[in-house]
């Protein structure tokens, strides 16, 4: 056998071994592949005549949407990475004074839940609603409370809202 030839045909051998090796590699480290489960929810903030923190003897008349997304994916301690993120939308004016307050937010989290399932996860998000005059603004808190299933399948609720004076 030639030089030339043995040469290419040990190049050939060599190359079939690297393409063996990297399938073996990426079999044995590859991660299972799992869907995502996304949930899509709008909590709408009630038309609701509210005490202006800022103010007691004033009241606001408080609307709009909070939209949330919740994203669940499988990790590799045998429980979920959750995903949340919230877009505000929310709108205010006083009844006494006539001030107008605005909101238009967006809120990132990530939290895991670990088994035993399921998993519960409370967390109170801030939406700064901002004046539209000289007067101060305040904030509305917002408790959610997230559920994850053993199949990873999220759940939210909202359970309670309030408002404090920020300025």
């Amino acid at each position: 056998m030639s030089k030339a030839r043995c040469g290419s045909r040990a190049r050939a051998v060599v190359a079939g071994l690297l393409t063996a090796a990297a399938v073996v590699a990426l079999q044995l480290f590859a991660l299972p592949a799992s869907a995502a489960n996304t949930v899509n929810v709008t909590f709408h903030v009630p038309a609701s005549v509210q005490t202006n923190p800022c103010f007691p003897t004033d009241v606001v008349n408080l609307n709009g949407d909070i939209h949330v997304v919740i994203t669940t994916t499988t990790d590799s301690a045998g429980g979920y990475r959750t995903s949340n993120h919230l877009n505000s939308e929310l709108r205010g004016v006083s009844i006494t004074t006539g001030t107008k307050y605005t909101n238009s937010e967006t809120k990132d989290e990530t939290w895991f839940a670990r088994p035993p399932f399921p998993s519960v996860h409370t967390h109170t998000y801030d939406f700064l609603l901002v004046s539209q005059s000289n007067t101060p603004d305040y904030v509305v808190h917002m408790t959610m409370h997230e559920t994850v299933t053993a199949g990873g399948v999220p759940t939210a609720t909202v359970d309670k809202y309030s408002m404090d004076c920020k300025g």
